[in-house]
Formats: C-alpha cells, structure tokens, sequence
C-alpha cells in the first residue's frame, strides 16, 4: 500500500507552507505529497510547483492537473521537464472535468477528452505520432498554422521511463480509456465500493478525507495493491494520518500493538 498527502490547493499555498507540509509528510511517513492546480479559478502551474517542492523534499511530489484546458503535447512536454526537475520523481493525475473549461470556452466534448489523453499517453510512451487528430491542431487551434507536421514525438524525454499517470474516473468510459494507456484509475473514497484493480505496476488510487481510517481503506483494497492519497492540511492531522495509516496499511498482519503509534 502506498501512501500520499494532499493533494494540496494551490490557490491559498505559499511555497513555505507546502515546503512545511512536506516536511511533515516525510516525518510522518507518508510516501508523497501532492499539489493541485484549478486553472478555472485562476490557480495553474500544478506540474510547476511539484517540481519545486521536489527540490526540498527526497519524497515523491505528484501534481494533479486540469487536462483538456491546454494542448496535450504541450502537457506532455511540461510533464517531461517537471521529470527532469524532479530527477525522476514525478507522478500524475489527470482530471478530466470538462466543467472547468466553461470560463474559458464551450465544455470539452467527450470525443475531444479522449482525443487529448489518447495524445497525451503516446507522447509520454515515447511514440511517434501520426498526426490525424480530429479536434486538436498543432501548434494551435488556428488556420494560420495549418497543415499541420504529419508525424511528431516528444522533446525532451522525461527522466522516467515511464511516468506514473492516473486519470479520475468520474465516468465509466474515463476509466476504460485510462487502461487502454496504460494509465492507473483514480476515485474520490465514497463513490466506489472498492480500490480500483491496478493497471500493470500502478494500483488504483483513491482520495479521501484527513480522517480517513485504516479498516475501511483495507477492506476497499482487498486482495489489490492501492494508493491512497490523505487530504491532510495541518501538522497536526499530518501527524494523527501518518500514525493512524502508515502502519496498518503497510503491515496489516502485525499485532495491534505494532500498529498502535504508541
């Protein structure tokens, strides 16, 4: 079982209370600390500020991001760069709410979300990509920049051979298209019954509250692996998670005693 913190807004966070909340994290345990962008509330540059906090913390940073707002090949390429920043040690969740794009444009149909993962998962493969995107042009949606390249990779590559990539699941079809990828699950605790199974080497993901319990988080998982990103926000519910879940969720046959925190 893994272990997150956040992920944490970046709407009201400084850089000294992320880089005190991953202080936190790693003392308590925790495998990774997350960020958050909202671009409809005018808070980006989730991929940004991951890679900065990496350069204050050995753990491993992840940035939740709003896809469908920018060109998938330009997320990739921030995607590869924030890899490199981190040394290898980025991790992804795409959330594909097609809702945050109305302050900008009409919301994003499902055929152009899919279009856009489906881009964005070749570029990080290291495929070259045959250009016949349907929605999305390159390097804008503009006539002036037609045609289009008719074959495009990704430049730079990102330190990882492959970057840890989950897609939140709000519909079944997300879900379907995020293992299709090869892309890991991601659920919010309370709208599924179970810890997604995993895909190849990522488990399913599942982000609960700060005062989630280990008994309940087990049971979800089952017989799967899972990554449980805790929406903590202070030292002190950092520290209560990391002593109410580090050790049953990474040793859940030991005696109670062991597992107690005391």
């Amino acid at each position: 079982m893994r272990l997150g913190l956040g992920p944490v807004g970046l709407k009201s966070a400084t850089r000294s209370s992320l880089e005190r909340l991953a202080s936190q994290a790693l003392a308590a345990s925790f495998d990774s600390v997350w960020v958050e962008e909202s671009r409809a509330e005018g808070a980006g540059g989730g991929l940004a500020a991951a890679a900065m906090l990496a350069q204050s913390t050995p753990l491993r940073v992840g940035a939740a991001v709003d896809t469908g707002l920018y060109h998938p090949l330009h997320l990739a390429e921030d995607i590869a760069v924030a890899d490199l920043a981190c040394q290898g040690r980025i991790e992804v969740l795409l959330r594909l709410s097609s809702a945050a794009t109305e302050k900008y444009a009409a919301p994003v149909s499902r055929a152009a979300l899919e279009e856009h993962v489906t881009v964005l998962g070749r570029a990080l493969s290291g495929a070259h990509i045959q250009w016949n995107g349907k929605h999305l042009r390159v390097p804008g949606r503009l006539e002036a920049n037609q045609p289009a390249p008719q074959r495009l990779a990704l430049n730079p590559r990102p330190a990882q051979p492959v970057v840890p990539v989950w897609v939140e699941a709000v519909e079944p079809w997300m879900a379907e298209l995020a293992r299709t990828l090869g892309f890991g699950v991601a659920v919010r605790w309370g709208t599924e019954a179970d810890v997604p199974s995993p895909t190849g080497r990522w488990p399913g993901m599942v982000l609960c509250s700060g005062d989630a319990q280990a008994a309940p988080l087990l049971a979800a998982a089952g017989e799967h692996a899972g990554y449980f990103l805790v929406a903590a926000t202070t030292a002190e519910q950092v520290a209560a998670a990391g002593r109410r879940l580090a050790g049953p969720l990474r040793m859940p046959g030991f005696p109670a005693w062991v597992n107690s925190g005391e």
